[in-house]
């Protein structure tokens, strides 16, 4: 059966233009701005299309949650934000008619409990309610509800089942109470017409999560005692529960569950198989719960989640895998994919939001130079419609193609690394830009990257490395990070930059180091270890005080504390692995880039960087981001972090003008 694309505008005129555009040079405004189309979901009928997208028009600035009638092309803003405290993060249909949405602000507390100051920085998560008929906007709790706890939860937008055939009520997880005080979580029933709250399960001890099965029976929980991680799982028929699985959390006999199938017996979990991430099937009526492997990978984690059939809500699939889009169980959905990535090759094709009649879907359809294209799809016959572009401007026949690459550390260690040259650029000794990224349990992929593009587009080579402590590739990478910041890990970024010297493509005396939070500590840490190897750094929400991190984020009251495992509990050695300590060894210039609100890597940590690098007589700029928080979700920052970093780079790390691609 033949595949057909078109072109179908619901989300932005600005989509048509942004294609039409030929030899028009990209500004530094262009790669900064905030996606224009994001988060795309539709609804269970397939009649409507719900996102965030970009506003900038008529004196309105921010991002707006939007809902398209697909029928009527009528476009309607249900809820806006301009970015500045208050945040959009997700989109979630609950039924045909309410959307369901999630936005965090940055916040603190700051009150008196048995005349004890209480006193910390802290994000709090909402949910909002959307009617999409009538447009209006309720939140789930009362504020009598709310005023019960002395110290307000801050997570108040976990859904953990949306109830679909119920329109008047959805699950939710809440802390419990003790004379005011909260306690561990337990579920409610919550009628979103009359915001009543009602008590659906009570909480367990050392519980931090629940779920249910695709009955909307509460029967999984997520717990910790001490350092050992656990699930308790409810039996289908007797209602008694087990103790499953217990784990230490950087061990490989780590195991999370995922999901049940529509079968209440048959649960998915993830656990190691040869060292990597896998998806496992366990028959929760077997004695020996034996599991049975249904996705793993030589190579790489699987770190996707269940897909579900919303016709039988059996288990269908897994949203992601690392070197492809969804991957199915199921045969049919086999064969869409790949007729899907026959129609659009060299692209990861993700197929999620399926209708309850399977008739219609969405793609997301991504590569390291196509920003993410979304399409709506339609089963029989097969067919594609583009619906909106994530950054309009940013194009494909403008961006710069990654490569995957693989170079050895000075320790024989084999590291993953993804290169992005400049395009119409030889790349014979260019001035390069070592990138690593945030976490630094994380990881980098040839997935599309706005920084990455930016970096190219000026001119630069980019080197992305999944150095040791990434993510993703299996237990002994991720666990060769702990406790070795500032060591071996940071060597191994350095390292991929000396690859490329050897290689020809990078000018030895051409070369910056740039990052973003755990980033920018190595950013920092780099220009510490290594004073006459980099000609600049940057650091955007960076760690420059290892020791106030991991001191600020110990939980006082707990025996085992995870940050103690991931970076150490020596005073003397986590002093040892900050930057801030260390000013007066560097010398190459430093920018330092943070946002009051941050509440990740608080403000302190560039602040005190700035006022070492000063004492020192250090060449050091410092941008402070009003109302900020770590993620560059306000446009004005972000726009105002990516000019610092054009204009720092070419002061410091000059393109000759042979080698630059032009910008505006």
């Amino acid at each position: 059966m033949k595949l057909y694309l078109h072109l179908l505008l619901v989300i932005s005129t600005a989509f048509l233009s942004s294609i039409a555009q030929s030899a028009t040079a990209l500004s530094t405004e262009d790669f900064s701005k905030l996606p224009d189309a994001n988060r795309l979901v539709l609804s269970p009928d397939g009649k409507k299309l719900a996102s965030i997208v970009r506003l900038d028009a008529d004196g309105v600035h921010g991002s707006a949650v939007q809902v398209t009638d697909l029928a009527t092309k009528k476009i309607n803003y249900a809820l806006f934000s301009d970015n500045s405290k208050f945040f959009l993060n997700w989109v979630q249909w609950k039924d045909n008619t309410t959307l369901l949405t999630g936005a965090f602000t940055p916040s603190e507390r700051d009150t008196y409990v048995m005349g004890q100051r209480i006193h910390f920085k802290t994000r709090d998560f909402h949910l909002m309610i959307i009617n999409t008929e009538t447009d209006a906007v309720t939140v789930p709790f009362t504020y009598n509800f709310l005023s019960r706890y002395k110290i307000l939860p801050s997570n108040r937008d976990q859904v953990i089942d949306p109830l679909r055939n119920d329109p008047d009520h959805i699950l939710m997880l809440m802390p419990g109470l003790d004379r005011g005080f909260p306690l561990e979580s337990l579920v409610y029933k919550v009628n979103i017409k009359t915001q009543k709250a009602t008590l659906f399960h009570p909480a367990q001890h050392n519980v931090y999560n629940w779920g249910t099965d695709q009955q909307h029976n509460v029967r999984v929980t997520s717990g910790m005692k001490d350092d050992l991680f656990s699930t308790n799982v409810r039996d289908a028929d007797s209602d008694k529960w087990r103790n499953l699985w217990p784990y230490k959390i950087f061990s490989e006999d780590r195991v999370e569950p995922l999901g049940f199938d529509q079968d209440p017996n048959i649960f998915y979990v993830r656990a190691y198989h040869q060292k990597r991430m896998a998806i496992f099937k366990v028959n929760l009526k077997d004695p020996e719960l034996k599991r049975e492997l249904v996705v793993a990978d030589p190579k790489y984690d699987v770190l996707g989640q269940l897909v579900y059939s919303p016709a039988t809500r059996k288990a269908i699939g897994v949203s992601a895998l690392e070197e492809g889009g969804t991957h199915f169980f199921d045969k049919d959905l086999q064969t869409l994919q790949q007729k899907i990535d026959k129609a659009i090759p060299n692209n990861r094709n993700y197929i999620y939001s399926l209708t309850d009649d399977m008739q219609k879907f969405l793609v997301y359809s991504t590569s390291s130079t196509d920003s993410g294209t979304y399409y709506l799809g339609q089963a029989n016959p097969v067919k594609l419609d583009a619906v909106a572009y994530k950054y309009n401007k940013l194009t494909p026949e403008f961006m710069s193609k990654s490569e995957r690459i693989e170079y050895k550390a000075r320790d024989g260690l084999t590291i993953e690394a993804f290169l992005t040259l400049p395009k119409n650029v030889t790349g014979k000794k260019l001035p390069t830009l070592m990138f690593p990224h945030g976490g630094p349990i994380a990881r980098d992929s040839d997935d599309f990257d706005y920084w990455t593009q930016f970096f190219a587009s000026k001119g630069y080579a980019v080197l992305q490395m999944n150095f040791r402590g990434s993510n993703g590739q299996g237990i002994e990478l991720r666990n060769a990070g702990l406790k070795n910041w500032g060591k071996e890990m940071q060597d191994d970024v350095e390292d991929g930059a000396r690859h490329l010297i050897a290689k020809g493509i990078a000018d030895p005396q051409a070369i910056a180091i740039v990052g973003a939070s755990y980033g920018g500590y190595a950013s920092l840490m780099g220009a510490v270890k290594t004073p006459d190897f980099y000609r600049c750094a940057i650091s955007v929400n960076g760690v420059s005080n290892v020791y106030d991190l991991v001191k600020n984020n110990r939980a006082f009251w707990r025996s085992y504390n995870i940050i103690d495992e991931m970076i150490g509990n020596d005073n003397a050695t986590l002093k040892a692995i900050s930057p801030v300590n260390f000013a007066d060894k560097i010398k190459a210039p430093v920018l330092l880039v943070h946002g009051t609100d941050d509440r990740q890597v608080e403000i302190k940590h560039s602040y005190e960087m700035r006022d070492a690098l000063q004492k020192a007589k250090k060449d050091v700029t410092f941008v402070e981001l009003p109302s900020e928080d770590h993620f560059l979700l306000n446009e004005k920052n972000r726009i105002d972090t990516f000019r610092a970093m054009d204009t720092f780079l070419d002061k410091c790390l000059p393109v000759k003008k042979d080698q630059s691609v032009a910008i505006n």
